[in-house]
Formats: C-alpha cells, sequence, structure tokens
C-alpha cells in the first residue's frame, strides 16, 4: 500500500517542482539576469551569478565579454615565459616587467617580508590565441618573487 502510495505521489511532486514560474530552478537564464541587474546593476556580478546558478547558461544570452584593445592584446605575455621571467627577481623588476600591482596584500603579519601583489587587469595568457587569465598573483619573500599564481579565464560554453 505504501508503495501505491509513493508511486502516485512522487510524480505529482515532481510535476509541482518543475512549473515554469514557481522556483529558481524554472527561470530562464536571461529572466535571472533581468531580475539581478533591477537588483543590484552590477553587470559583472550578475553575470557571474548566472552562471553559477545554471551551469549550462548560455553566454551570448547575457551579452558579450568586453573585448581587449590591439595594443593591450600585443602586450599579453606568455604565461610560462612570464613566470619563468619572474621568479627570484625583485620587485623593481617586476614593476619594470608588468607596472604597479591593482593591490598589495602582507600574507603572514607574523613572518615579516611576505608580500602578495595582485594585478586584476589582463598580463599574461596560456598560448597564442587563448584568451587571457582573469588574475596573476606573485608572492614575494623578503623582497624576492618566490611563487607565481594565475587564475585561468572561465571555460567556453
Amino acid at each position: 500500500m505504501r508503495f501505491f502510495a509513493l508511486a502516485i505521489l512522487l510524480p505529482t511532486l515532481l510535476h509541482c517542482s518543475l512549473v515554469p514560474g514557481t522556483g529558481r530552478e524554472a527561470k530562464t537564464p536571461k529572466q535571472l539576469f533581468e531580475e539581478c541587474m533591477s537588483t543590484f546593476s552590477d553587470e559583472a556580478k550578475c553575470k557571474n551569478f548566472v552562471l553559477k546558478s545554471i551551469p549550462d547558461a548560455d553566454i551570448d544570452i547575457l551579452g558579450k565579454q568586453p573585448e581587449l584593445a590591439d595594443e593591450a592584446k600585443a602586450k599579453l605575455r606568455i604565461r610560462s615565459e612570464m613566470v619563468h621571467s619572474l621568479l627570484y627577481q625583485n620587485q623593481l623588476y617586476v614593476k619594470n616587467q608588468i607596472g604597479e600591482p591593482d593591490e598589495k596584500m602582507t600574507i603572514n603579519n607574523w613572518a615579516p617580508g611576505m608580500e602578495e601583489w595582485v594585478y586584476h587587469r589582463p598580463i599574461c595568457k596560456y598560448a597564442e590565441g587563448s584568451r587571457p587569465d582573469k588574475e596573476i598573483r606573485i608572492r614575494f619573500q623578503r623582497g624576492a618573487v618566490v611563487k607565481v599564481l594565475h587564475t585561468p579565464p572561465d571555460p567556453l560554453r
């Protein structure tokens, strides 16, 4: 008897949860984006929210990513070559090579001399023809580069 009741109740619950307009799961990416924009008015955050909420959302619906100018594309360096050239160099060398960082942070307050520079602007890319990395983090210890970390671009969908 329990199995019979469950067999009737389960399809009804599934149908109710998938009816359009009843919950976040049933909304289209465009609807989510429009609601987010009406609330927050921040296009970048709303795009990230939609892509995290609906992983298979079509990026073209949300608008194109801003393209880099030709000068900026020409200045992009290959990541492996940049990492190789920056390792064990001092802060002045790094500043001359890629410019002022967007953000400077002290890593360990108890271990003096650890600092991290964060670059949010496009500086390097994986290979010729690929998109630029989202973020580059350069970690210094006693004024010398010990690690270069990167955040790759979002995968194409």
